[in-house]
């Protein structure tokens, strides 16, 4: 009798398991996609273009956004990685504004500099939450 009830309370049990294993990956992987997302779209702005710097700014909003989100859902799992991607785009921002107030040859490469960090430390971030999706 003992062994009728042990089948169905393992029956159970494997299924509970694999509901587990099937469930939709953590919010942090789709908030990431969106800030990679977004970083692309940064990427791809020519900042010596007419209005390729006001581009920027408004990139830097949506990245913005995205990251805020990514922060919420990654909580302090990747902290340091989002530390390092908000001190990155600070400075991007920061460049960016220069170069909007005086666009220059010496403030349009420092915004160049500025948006190289920033996505170098996007990237790591969307790698490494990305790893665990």
């Amino acid at each position: 009798m003992k062994r009728s009830i042990a089948l169905p309370v393992m029956g159970l049990a494997v299924s509970l398991i694999l509901v587990g294993c099937g469930e939709d990956d953590p919010a942090v992987c789709s908030s990431v996609d969106s800030l990679k997302s977004s970083v692309d779209d940064v990427k791809d702005v020519d900042v010596t273009a007419d209005g390729g710097v006001a581009s920027l700014k408004d990139g830097f909003e949506a990245v913005q956004t995205d990251l805020t989100t990514v922060r919420e859902d990654a909580k302090a799992e990747f902290a340091d990685q989002i530390a390092a991607v908000e001190t990155s785009y600070a400075a991007a921002q920061v460049s960016a504004e220069a170069a909007v107030a005086a666009p220059t040859a010496g403030t349009l490469s420092a915004v160049g500099t500025a948006l190289t960090t920033f996505v170098g430390d996007i990237e790591t971030l969307v790698d490494d939450i990305q790893a665990t999706c």
